[in-house]
């Protein structure tokens, strides 16, 4: 699924998924560890069983979308901006049903800041 959503987006880097026990943020990326090593999407495993699949695949497409910014705009890593690449490949509702279920694990934050108005393209 990682791979097909980099491909959708152009993503030439590799990366690499880890399955782990604890995540402060419950999905995120880490930049390589090598110049020219895979990033790596970390998920916590009680992740998995939150998400439906095509959650997940918003997920993933999120993480894919910090990779895509990393690749070509370095310094302009913002939610809203992951969010906006992935849009490119999943939906706006996948992302907010998302985020209403990170929300209830945590802080909630507000759809608007992270994915821009429903009624913008």
């Amino acid at each position: 699924l990682v791979d097909q959503i980099r491909q959708r987006l152009g993503i030439e880097r590799a990366v690499s998924v880890a399955i782990v026990d604890t995540n402060p943020y419950f999905v995120s990326v880490e930049a390589p560890t090598q110049q020219d090593g895979p990033f790596e999407v970390r998920v916590e495993a009680r992740m998995l069983d939150l998400l439906s699949a095509d959650e997940l695949e918003a997920v993933l497409a999120h993480e894919l979308g910090h990779v895509w910014i990393f690749t070509h705009h370095p310094y302009l890593q913002t939610e809203l901006l992951a969010n906006q690449v992935a849009m490119r490949t999943v939906s706006r509702d996948a992302l907010a049903r998302v985020y209403e279920k990170v929300w209830r694990q945590g802080p909630k934050g507000d759809l608007v800041s992270f994915l821009g108005r429903a009624d913008e393209p």
